[in-house]
């Protein structure tokens, strides 16, 4: 049998796996905020017992549904297999705050509880070392539901991740924060400060199982975030 060859020769398309997955993770966001978008109908927030899982298949391993509890208090009630492969456990139950580094905690949870309470969009731009090298970047949309008691303290969201897991869990550092207020358009990017390398920060007490690190009371401290961008869409 033979070939064809030279210029009319067909050419196969040799199609990075990398690029490959990263569009992949990236069309998930997309496939969520569009759905979460059609189900609004022009309200403001869409109820949690509209939401079909069916719609965004495509999108599940990425996918997890929220429910804030009280303030400060927010919990995964389902989730994709790609959490939990970040983790290396199954996350439904714990709280999305496990996902973040511990000097970030606070002010995460702190700006998370806007999306159930202004009610606001969410995107967060994630790093995370790798102890085997490089980095691991993330992003993290967050989307508010209604319960079907008209309370909004349930949301949907997606976290997709560049780079190599690994077998150990991760933790993230919150590198931007991309808001969009919900009740009048306004949209805000919010870039976090260099922190301080690791050998300069105060070590930190070792805890047993699955115990969270108590964050440390400062009352000096101030959010390591500054806003640099505001944009107001035109009426």
């Amino acid at each position: 049998m033979t070939h064809p060859t030279g210029a009319n020769a067909p050419s196969a398309e040799i199609v990075s796996l990398w690029k490959h997955q990263s569009k992949r993770d990236t069309s998930a966001l997309s496939e969520v905020r569009s759905y979460w978008e059609s189900l609004r109908s022009g309200r403001m927030v869409p109820l949690r017992s509209e939401v079909d899982p069916r719609e965004i298949s495509s999108a599940l391993e990425y996918g997890f549904v929220l429910e804030r509890l009280s303030p400060g208090a927010v919990r995964f009630r389902l989730a994709g297999m790609h959490l939990s492969d970040l983790m290396g456990m199954e996350v439904r139950g714990m709280p999305l705050r496990s996902f973040i580094a511990p000097d970030d905690r606070a002010r995460f949870s702190a700006m998370l509880d806007r999306v159930f309470t202004q009610p606001e969009i969410h995107e967060y731009i994630l790093g995370s070392d790798n102890p085997s090298g490089g980095q691991i970047r993330a992003r993290l949309l967050v989307l508010p539901l209604k319960s079907d008691s008209g309370e909004v303290n349930r949301a949907i969201g997606c976290l997709v991740s560049e780079g190599t897991v690994g077998l150990s869990l991760r933790r993230f550092h919150l590198k931007e924060t991309r808001v969009t207020s919900l009740s009048n358009g306004e949209q805000t990017r919010e870039i976090a400060e260099q922190l301080p390398p690791a050998a300069a920060q105060e070590p930190r007490p070792q805890l047993a199982g699955f115990a969270e690190l108590q964050e440390r009371f400062n009352p000096e401290s101030r959010p390591a975030l500054r806003l640099v961008v505001t944009d107001t869409p035109a009426d």
